[in-house]
């Protein structure tokens, strides 16, 4: 099973979050019918059939621990899978993996050109930029060398 936790949190102003990929409809249909699990918020985008609210972080840990390997935008999911010392793919758009990323994963990055200049700005300043994402290829390329 593929754990995915495609969303970052929604930003206060209701802006689409500059983290969040928006290429997963396409990376789906590239895993040829592998399950996926879809973990998130319950008012979240559902992006696939098998979606779960995790009641607690030991549910989350658990799951993490279950999969083959899991696929995260920079959110609350790779530190978590940190934690419990599981690997996966991290997509990284406008926030930078050499300083929110871990060593273990597959961090992936475009292009550094499109990082925000201040690491630390709120994400409300920071304008959703969908090229700043790699294509999902890419991704897809990344999970089958998990």
């Amino acid at each position: 099973m593929i754990l995915i936790s495609p969303h970052s949190k929604p930003l206060r102003n209701g802006g689409n979050n500059p983290k969040n990929y928006p290429f997963w409809r396409e990376v789906l249909k590239g895993l040829n019918g592998q399950k996926v699990l879809q973990i998130g918020l319950p008012e979240e985008e559902k992006i696939c059939k098998d979606f779960y609210f995790p009641p607690n972080l030991k549910s989350v840990k658990e799951l993490l621990l279950e999969c083959d390997t899991w696929v995260s935008v920079d959110n609350f999911l790779p530190h978590i899978a940190h934690h419990v010392k599981k690997p996966g793919v991290v997509i990284f758009g406008q926030s930078d993996p050499s300083i929110f990323g871990y060593k273990e994963n597959i961090n992936l990055l475009k292009s550094r050109e499109y990082l925000r200049k201040d690491q630390f700005q709120i994400w409300e300043q920071c304008e959703y930029n969908p090229d700043a994402f790699v294509e999902p290829g890419i991704v897809i390329d990344a999970i089958r060398r998990m």
